[in-house]
């Protein structure tokens, strides 16, 4: 009846993430957001089945992420119209059969003409990227695109959309894309993944193309200037797109994958240091943290968890006395900087959860600031505290609840 068809959509939607970044140089450190104010400014008023629900601007790691989502059975309407204005079963079976078979084409078409859209004004936005700097790790302007089946949607819709947005920024823009996950391509999945399932990892991709490995200065990642000697060393070409120098150096490389939902956990780590020579023994108990929590940590990992250790923000100083900026030289003052563990819990349903993502690294941390003082790296008058952790994208029913909201039929 109506009302069991009406609550069957609710529980069917499909959402895409992509992570595009306003541009920044080395000696411009402003962030320009003329791009990110035009695809909003297209959405506004926007009734069509694709949505932009969130904008997720990370000014400290100059990025920007945009997610969308799109009800996969919206078009289950074009079937019940057609059940109304038939008049014999026969021309009904024949509609039924092609809206079905064409409904998963429909979505990809949908999701991937935005994607592009998107993509393409981050790169006019950006020009080079060879100009962008940032304290994140990126390989690309478009740096990642993954596919997500919410409710009841199934993952293949989630699989060709995925390829049909590698298909269409490597076509029609030049960007150089890896595949991964459930969107991973047959040939691809020969030379590099996991044999036993024939998908390859996010994971996997990012380490081969350096992209846990800053390549300037003070942990900082400037423009792809090794992506393309890496892919070389590879020697696993990108599923779509030219391949060639030129592309990778004014573009970098993209990521897009289609995969169960994804939570992206982050735990801050604030310390308070007595001198700069103390700021990399700060970092490194981050990524102390960090390495501890991974389930690459075969000993006591958490299960489905990534993680990595990132400064957040550059040092500052701070006096004792009052806890206001100062360059007085007259106060005792501590620098201050601020790390971030973040975390994709990749199973947060059946695996690891972020509460106890977030007790294991409060745990850990005053632990290995013993062990490392008793090795020698000692963190002599320094104040770690770790704070509550924050999800960075929205959650299954966030999507579930944007797209039940009533649509204007055009």
């Amino acid at each position: 009846d109506d009302g069991k068809s009406r609550q069957r959509r609710r529980a069917n939607a499909q959402s895409f993430g992509m992570m595009a970044k306003p541009p920044r140089t080395t000696r411009e450190k402003k962030v320009s957001f003329g791009g990110i104010q035009q695809v909003e400014k297209r959405e506004e008023g926007n009734n069509r089945r694709v949505r932009l629900v969130k904008t997720f601007v990370d000014e400290p790691y100059n990025r920007t992420g945009f997610t969308f989502a799109v009800r996969t059975d919206d078009f289950d309407d074009d079937v019940e119209e057609k059940i109304e204005e038939a008049d014999d079963n026969n021309r009904w079976r024949r509609n039924n059969r092609s809206n079905t078979a064409s409904t998963s084409s429909k979505i990809s078409r949908l999701i991937s003409d935005k994607v592009t859209e998107v993509a393409q004004s981050a790169c006019t936005e950006i020009g080079s990227f060879q100009k962008h700097s940032a304290t994140h790790p990126r390989v690309g302007i478009v740096d990642h695109v993954s596919v997500h089946p919410i409710g009841a949607c199934e993952m293949e819709v989630a699989t060709e959309a995925a390829r049909a947005v590698g298909r269409r920024l490597g076509g029609e823009l030049g960007l150089n894309s890896y595949m991964y996950g459930y969107a991973t391509m047959e040939n691809s999945s020969k030379n590099s993944g996991d044999k036993s399932t024939g998908m390859r990892e996010l994971a996997e991709i990012r380490r081969k193309l350096g992209y846990f490995s800053a390549n300037g200065e003070g942990e900082t990642w400037i423009g792809a200037s090794d992506v393309y000697d890496r892919m070389q060393k590879w020697e696993a070409k990108p599923d779509f797109g030219t391949g060639e120098k030129v592309d990778v150096e004014e573009k970098g490389v993209c990521c897009i994958g289609a995969v169960p939902f994804v939570v992206n956990y982050n735990v801050p780590m604030t310390c308070e240091l007595s001198d700069e020579s103390q700021e990399k023994l700060a970092l490194d108990l981050g990524k102390q943290i960090a390495k501890r929590i991974s389930q690459r940590n075969e000993i006591d990992g958490l299960p489905n968890v990534q993680s990595m250790a990132l400064m957040r923000t550059t040092p500052s100083t701070k006096t004792k006395e009052d806890g206001l900026s100062s360059s007085s030289s007259s106060c005792s003052s501590t620098l201050r900087v601020d790390i971030e563990i973040a975390c994709n819990l990749l199973d947060e349903i059946s695996s690891t959860t972020r509460e106890q993502v977030q007790k294991r690294i409060e745990a850990l941390m005053p632990q290995l600031m013993v062990e490392n003082a008793m090795n020698g790296a000692k963190l002599n008058g320094a104040a770690c505290q770790i704070g509550k952790g924050y999800v960075t994208n929205l959650q299954p029913q966030d999507f579930l609840d944007a797209v039940s909201r009533p649509r204007t039929r055009s």
